[in-house]
């Protein structure tokens, strides 16, 4: 749902990620991902009425998630 916010993630900031039922926080995605500590204050996510759906570059959330009955798709493009 529109409109869409674009921010750095924060401490304690969590989501759904893909595959998984139970919400995770993004500190511990970061680490999973082996992202870098000195990469992790660049780390944006995409949040639309209060709730992460994306982490820029790593990851969705799994209520987000392109399925065979998809009717619109979101696509956004890091250069």
């Amino acid at each position: 749902k529109f409109p869409l916010h674009l921010r750095k993630w924060e401490d304690g900031d969590s989501m759904f990620p893909l595959g998984m039922k139970g919400r995770k926080k993004i500190s511990d995605i970061l680490i999973d991902k082996k992202v870098p500590r000195a990469r992790k204050s660049a780390i944006y996510v995409l949040v639309s009425q209060e709730e992460i759906f994306c982490i820029l570059g790593l990851g969705i959330a799994e209520h987000v998630k392109v399925t065979s009955s998809s009717e619109q798709i979101l696509k956004i493009a890091i250069p």
